[in-house]
């Protein structure tokens, strides 16, 4: 065989190869490309300034927000609620301007206090009559609580329960306490949470509250627990022992659909978009839903309306967001 033909050879099984490890690179990059079915579209843009860390609450199929810290840096006391994907603006909140506060409903009544007015962290609370658009004070967490921002908020039959957040020191705390509506008053419930933490999450399935996540002493702590008015109990961590999956952040934000919560966002050194599922029945967690399409973020916050999901608002870095997104498990 002449040179000329062992050339070619040569130039065909290179091609060949090329070819080869060129449709295997395509394999791995399509091995990581997210192609499942689009969950997430654009709903109705929040119609205030785009903020974080802004209290929320929901009473039935409407979403409430309330104060927030503008990307001024300046503390904000306006009022919204979500309707049929329209915003509309209420009766502003009575109290100081404030970042870090935490909201909660019971019946037709929705709840906002603690947080940071720039000066001092707070301990007073204010309900909102949904029916006559007025706001009121209520009593304020009990001095031997501490004032705090960054705590969690859920509600278990007719009771409130508030815990966990940092004071104007940046001490960690993991107390809680338990809100009476009938009584206007404030009651110790404590925790077993092994770290206190600030700006963890939380979500309630049926009658249960689930609680993790957060950020303590430069750590962010991997357990998570359910709390039924009663007894705390340790569920599936945030992070398991073989490093196979890992979902440890602060500032995250939850909704519920059907028997599943969801796990959205949030900040571990950067800001996240992923979506994270977990299931109280099988005790797992999965990430099998896709991330949030654009503008990862934390301090968002999130609302569970006629089996979908709504996030709003939030923080990447200095930028602040006013785009909402609403979500269909369809995966």
């Amino acid at each position: 065989m002449n040179k000329k033909n062992w050339l070619c050879i040569v130039l065909a099984c290179a091609f060949t190869l090329s070819a080869f490890n060129s449709c295997k690179k395509d394999e791995e990059n399509n091995d990581t490309t997210d192609n499942g079915p689009t969950e997430w579209v654009k709903s109705s843009a929040f119609d205030g300034d785009p903020r974080s860390a802004a209290a929320s609450f929901q009473i039935e199929n409407k979403g409430f927000i309330a104060t927030g810290v503008l990307s001024t840096n300046e503390r904000t006391k306006d009022a919204w609620t979500f309707n049929n994907n329209i915003w509309t603006r209420i009766a502003d909140f009575p109290g100081s301007a404030r970042n870090g506060a935490v909201g909660f409903a019971i019946g037709q009544n929705g709840y906002v206090g603690l947080g940071y007015d720039g000066n001092d962290v707070l301990r007073d609370f204010y309900r909102y009559n949904s029916a006559t658009n007025t706001w009121t004070q209520i009593a304020s967490l009990p001095e031997t609580a501490e004032g705090r921002h960054g705590a969690v908020a859920f509600t278990l039959g007719n009771y409130a329960y508030v815990g966990l957040g940092a004071t104007k020191t940046q001490k960690t705390l993991k107390d809680f306490w338990r809100y009476d509506p009938t009584t206007d008053k404030w009651e110790a419930m404590g925790s077993e949470f092994k770290q206190k933490r600030v700006n963890a999450f939380a979500f309630v399935i049926g009658n249960k509250a689930y609680v993790g996540g957060g950020f303590d002493n430069n750590q962010y702590p991997d357990d998570f627990w359910s709390f039924d008015g009663t007894k705390w109990t340790e569920e599936a961590p945030l992070k398991d022992s073989d490093n196979t999956y890992d979902l440890t952040r602060q500032g995250a934000s939850t909704f519920v659909i059907g028997n599943y919560g969801y796990v959205i966002g949030g900040k571990k050194n950067a800001s996240l978009n992923t979506v994270w599922k977990y299931d109280p029945a099988a005790r797992k967690w999965e990430s099998k839903h896709q991330a949030l399409p654009q503008n990862a973020r934390d301090g968002a916050v999130a609302y569970s309306i006629g089996g979908k999901g709504y996030l709003t608002v939030g923080t990447n870095g200095s930028m602040k967001f006013d785009d909402t997104w609403v979500f269909t498990p369809v995966r």
